[in-house]
């Protein structure tokens, strides 16, 4: 139960080409995290249970981030499952469109973490699963933080060999900071992986930067 690239695509596009958070998402975390009954999310003694919770936090209003299941805001189910889960990649991606739609690092109901902090959490949980640092390195992109997003896609990519959204993710961060011959070497490996979007083609096309 991977990350898919329906999520990745989900992640970029269900915000404005703008958007980010401001003040504390610019700040690095300084929080020690607590791990007590945490569940890893591919862990089999876990999965009856997790789908449980996922059943009671994670319906469709939620995941969508149309209203709260259970708590008042989208935020307090949200918590409730990286809490219990730290590396459940559907509820982080969606806490992260969520901090980027209301552009706060903390929206209601999601602490005692920053959305960034929630994100570090996880990777330092399950520092094997290439799919938390993707997250982690889309969100710190998103809001401009372009070298810590390449330390944080370069761990995804350590991880998640010949993954087409790690090569993407690399390519649109490496094109902002203006490096084409590495953007384009990212582009190229993601789209030979099979990769369906055409924007990191087309934004490289625009710089005068062609794959053929």
């Amino acid at each position: 139960m991977r990350i898919s690239i329906a999520l990745l695509v989900a992640l970029f596009l269900s915000v404005s080409a703008n958007a980010q958070v401001k003040g504390v998402a610019l700040k690095a975390c300084e929080n020690s995290y607590d791990f007590s009954g945490a569940m890893d999310l591919f862990d089999p003694q876990y999965q009856e249970h997790i789908r449980g919770m996922e059943r009671n936090h994670l319906n469709p209003d939620v995941e969508n981030l149309v209203k709260g299941q259970t708590t008042a805001h989208v935020g307090g189910d949200l918590r409730f499952l990286i809490s219990s889960v730290p590396n459940h990649h559907r509820a982080l991606a969606a806490l992260t469109r969520l901090a980027l739609l209301e552009h706060t690092e903390m929206p209601a109901e999601s602490g005692p973490y920053t959305v960034r902090c929630w994100l570090e959490r996880a990777t330092l949980f399950s520092p094997t699963d290439g799919s938390t640092f993707l997250l982690y390195g889309v969100y710190l992109a998103r809001n401009n933080l372009m070298q810590e997003a390449l330390a944080q896609l370069g761990e995804a990519a350590k991880l998640l060999h010949d993954n087409a959204e790690v090569e993407y993710n690399l390519g649109l961060v490496y094109l902002d900071l203006k490096k084409y011959p590495e953007a384009r070497g990212h582009a190229q490996r993601a789209y030979d992986l099979g990769f369906p979007l055409p924007g990191l083609r087309r934004r490289l096309e625009s710089a005068g930067v062609s794959l053929n």
